[in-house]
């Protein structure tokens, strides 16, 4: 990425928040648990959230600095040592979790990554924020997997 510009790496920012909007949506038809089924609903809202923030940057540089503040979110890491599988129309819900809370993941190490690709920057802080918004849906995925699907294995 060392030669993309923010513009482009902003467009595919944007694209991963639309992917991850799509899965979640997607997901929402294949679950039971209402309490699942609301996680899943909140998450499009954020991911949506998200996507509205990275198109409010691109167009205009000075809303950089409106997005400061960092919460510390605790990374679970249950997914991170299981296999990531394609989806498809057969998948069900704890291969949708594992998928999407592994994307999560790729999702905050980019957001990671371009914070200190654009280090001293305004830019920075909110690479930072998304990051830790990506480890929060992370948490919630594996906290659902934990409760939800660990628990009748």
């Amino acid at each position: 990425m060392s030669k993309w510009s923010l513009d482009e790496i902003l467009d595919l920012a944007i694209l991963m928040e639309d992917q991850s909007i799509q899965i979640y949506t997607s997901a929402q038809d294949k679950v039971v648990n209402p309490g699942s089924k609301e996680m899943l609903k909140t998450l499009v809202i954020e991911e949506k959230g998200h996507k509205k923030r990275l198109l409010e940057i691109k167009e205009k540089a000075k809303l950089l600095e409106k997005f400061s503040s960092i919460e510390k979110i605790q990374d679970l890491k249950i997914a991170d040592d299981l296999v990531k599988e394609p989806l498809s129309a057969e998948s069900g819900y704890q291969e949708i979790l594992v998928f999407a809370a592994k994307r999560e993941k790729e999702t905050h190490d980019m957001y990671i990554n371009l914070a200190k690709k654009y280090k001293g920057s305004g830019v920075e802080n909110t690479f930072m924020m998304l990051a830790q918004e990506e480890l929060k849906h992370k948490y919630l995925l594996e906290k659902e997997y934990d409760d939800n699907v660990l628990i009748w294995m």
